[in-house]
């Protein structure tokens, strides 16, 4: 009889344990944030089950690189898993993020940011979008994520969550975009100049009607290195300074990009 008694109270305290630890979050469904590795805690989205689970995909979409001050817009997608409803938690180290202007589906809490409600998946993905802006020095910023996959039955019963990979971005310093003239016939890239260059060297540019432009430069890999041109630009020919003072030594190609197309390649050298 004793225990048995022992046993109930144990019991008990655990139960009692484990629901004050859950409200310590918001209450499901409204999301609850502290759940990423940032920090290193490494907590996760215990309510949808005790250990991540590889099968569900959790993915950042956006640049890798982003002017000091300057707001972008990232998308947390997840993916697999039951699939019927979906949340999600994003933390950053050093920027700010934020709701897209008019986004009911996204809220801030603690300088985090998580679902108002589970999103339904649309062809085995939930996807929301959220604002970054970056630090105004030169740096190395994170974004992480944790995303969960529920079959929508009210319970954790076959849930399913997982964390993305860390998210780096690297913050570099602008120096700035001249335009030369209101005049170009074509699209078209020039060589940079210097080349070889250290640290700082000028990409010219022209438009031959306003559209959204990129200048992306990529690592021998094709990883993107830094985007020191992105926005819509009117019709003209362009000279963008480039401050390449956070990459290492070597051979990396720069690309134009016009409305999401890439219209010519170029290499350049960085010597330190």
């Amino acid at each position: 009889m004793k225990k048995n008694f022992r046993i109930t109270i144990i019991t008990s305290f655990i139960i009692f344990t484990v629901s004050l630890f859950l409200m310590s979050f918001d209450v499901f469904p409204t999301g609850y944030v502290g759940t990423t590795k940032k920090g290193g805690v490494n907590l996760g989205c215990i309510c949808h089950g005790s250990s991540p689970t590889t099968g569900v995909s959790v993915n950042f979409s956006g640049p890798d690189s982003v002017a000091m001050g300057q707001t972008v817009t990232f998308t947390i997608s997840v993916s697999h898993g039951p699939g019927i409803t979906g949340g999600f938690n994003v933390a950053v180290n050093t920027g700010d993020i934020n709701i897209v202007a008019g986004d009911t589906t996204v809220r801030k809490q603690d300088g985090e940011l998580t679902h108002t409600h589970p999103k339904l998946f649309a062809s085995d993905t939930a996807r929301w979008s959220f604002t970054y802006t970056a630090p105004n020095s030169p740096t190395v910023d994170t974004l992480f994520a944790t995303g969960n996959s529920t079959n929508n039955d009210n319970t954790s019963d076959n849930d399913e969550w997982n964390w993305s990979d860390n998210k780096p971005l690297r913050v570099y310093n602008p120096i700035g975009i001249i335009n030369l003239s209101e005049t170009a016939r074509e699209f078209s890239l020039s060589q940079n100049y210097p080349n070889p260059f250290n640290p700082v060297t000028q990409i010219k540019f022209s438009i031959a009607k306003s559209s959204e432009v990129k200048i992306v430069i990529y690592d021998i890999l094709g990883n993107i290195a830094a985007i020191p041109v992105s926005g819509n630009l009117k019709q003209g020919e362009y000279v963008a300074d480039f401050n390449g003072s956070q990459l290492a030594s070597g051979a990396y190609f720069y690309s134009l990009i016009i409305n999401g197309e890439k219209v010519s390649t170029k290499k350049m050298l960085m010597i330190k």
